[in-house]
């Protein structure tokens, strides 16, 4: 989940600077090996890549204060990169193109992460919501008991510090607990109703991943995302082998079933099978390729650069 995860300062463009911890990838060292490897040039011009993409959906954004995360040069995602946690900025695009969609389609509800961590990647959600919409918060916080994985230690003060300096705090309500032990029904008393947009990053175990999967599959709203972080993450094999069982043995029904429709930036994008036509044509533009996983054709976006190059290290 989020609360395992150093800090580590990253942008599509250019490297973090130095970190400050010995334990941490120098990311000096990180640079001058990719230019021996010439792969300095690939990286420019995926970030010119990114940037077109985010200039094009930002035109597409309501909320300015998301759009002018989109612009990523701005002093606003420079801000979130100092929050603890990982968030790829090039996620912002995928959001915003997620987000556009389900506008077209009037797919309307809460937002919501499982596994918040201090809120550097529950901040862009709450900038997308539409007036009257709830953000739901669930991680266990200090309550590290339910931390099976040893994952690390949230801190609710901390979380609901970052949320005031995005100016995001208002209609987020948070939930200390287990999340593998919430019920639907108080989740989605949480949120005040279903949830359209939904990152799921709690524990990495594979019981804990079937548990939040079925959860957000019970709480999702008729048209709703589901991100699942470290989706193929080898050093998470839990978290494939949780989303396996979902696709492949899931109780809830065809109508409930969360399955694949892109893959990308260390993340698994989920919805029903009704939608995954609607959302694969969304990303397509943002993708690599196409491939099949766990039976499905998926948009494939880049790895993205903290995967990559940093990974969990």
């Amino acid at each position: 989940p989020s609360s395992r995860k150093s800090a580590v300062q990253s942008t599509a463009a250019r490297p973090p600077a130095r970190p400050s911890s010995p334990h941490r990838v120098d990311s000096a060292e990180a640079w001058e090996c990719l230019a021996r490897k010439g792969e300095i040039e690939k990286h420019i011009a995926a970030a010119g890549r990114l940037r077109s993409a985010s200039a094009a959906a930002a035109s597409h954004v309501a909320d300015a204060r998301f759009a002018a995360l989109l612009a990523l040069d701005s002093a606003g995602m420079v801000a979130l990169e100092t929050v603890p946690g990982f968030f790829e900025p090039a996620l912002l695009p995928v959001l915003a193109a997620l987000d556009a969609r389900q506008r077209d389609l009037d797919v309307r509800g809460a937002v919501g992460e499982i596994g918040v961590y201090h809120g550097r990647s529950f901040v862009p959600l709450a900038l997308l919501r539409r007036e009257g919409e709830a953000a739901v918060a669930v991680d266990c916080f200090e309550e590290q008991q339910h931390n099976r994985d040893e994952s690390g230690c949230g801190n609710e003060a901390a979380f609901n510090a970052t949320l005031e300096r995005f100016c995001c705090a208002h209609d987020v309500v948070s939930v200390a607990c287990d999340s593998t032990q919430l019920a639907p029904a108080d989740l989605l008393a949480a949120a005040r109703g279903p949830i359209r947009l939904l990152s799921v990053d709690g524990s990495h175990t594979e019981e804990a991943v079937l548990a939040d999967l079925s959860l957000a599959a019970a709480a999702l709203a008729g048209g709703g995302v589901v991100i699942l972080d470290d989706a193929v993450n080898a050093d998470w094999p839990g978290v494939v082998s949780g989303l396996a069982r979902h696709v492949f043995e899931a109780g809830e029904g065809e109508d409930r079933r969360l399955l694949p429709f892109a893959l990308g930036y260390n993340k698994a994008f989920l919805c029903t099978a009704r939608w995954q036509a609607v959302y694969g044509e969304a990303l397509a533009p943002l993708g690599r390729k196409r491939a099949r996983f766990l039976g499905h054709d998926c948009a494939v976006l880049p790895l993205g650069w903290i995967a990559a190059h940093f990974a969990n290290d």
